[in-house]
């Protein structure tokens, strides 16, 4: 079986582009270990298949309609993918739809739980170009 590659993100159905060499995906169990004495004494904590954290850089830009994001369906303009990522960032505990780069959808959903910006170097007075660091983490529980 071979995984789909995109080079965008879904999340809250909306598409956006991912900065190249950014995605990253830690699928983590609680583990620790401790050294006692002469003792190595070990902790660890099944939760089950474990809880995905995903983390990204996006490009919010305006794309030329001869562009690769454009292409793949990213055609709003940067300020309007700007207020809709802001928009799904100030929901608090609602579970959002994510699709990775891979087109894996993560059963329950993500909350969405780190958002940064900066304006990327290349951006000019005439072409605004900023980039979103996010963190959206797998939602293993719904929070009430």
């Amino acid at each position: 079986m071979s995984l789909p590659l995109y080079t965008y993100i879904s999340l809250d159905n909306n598409k956006y582009p991912v900065v190249q060499d950014t995605y990253s995906m830690k699928w983590t169990r609680a583990f620790s270990s401790q050294l006692a004495g002469n003792i190595i004494r070990l902790n660890f904590i099944d939760r089950g298949p474990g809880i995905r954290v995903y983390d990204m850089s996006l490009y919010l830009e305006t794309w030329a309609s001869t562009s690769l994001p454009y292409k793949a369906g990213i055609t709003a303009s940067w300020d309007t993918q700007l207020q809709a990522l802001e928009a799904s960032f100030k929901w608090v505990a609602k579970v959002l739809q994510f699709q990775d780069p891979f087109g894996r959808n993560p059963d329950g959903g993500v909350f969405f739980t780190n958002y940064s910006l900066s304006v990327h170097k290349g951006a000019t007075q005439e072409k605004s170009i900023l980039i979103a660091q996010i963190e959206v983490t797998e939602a293993t529980q719904v929070v009430a």
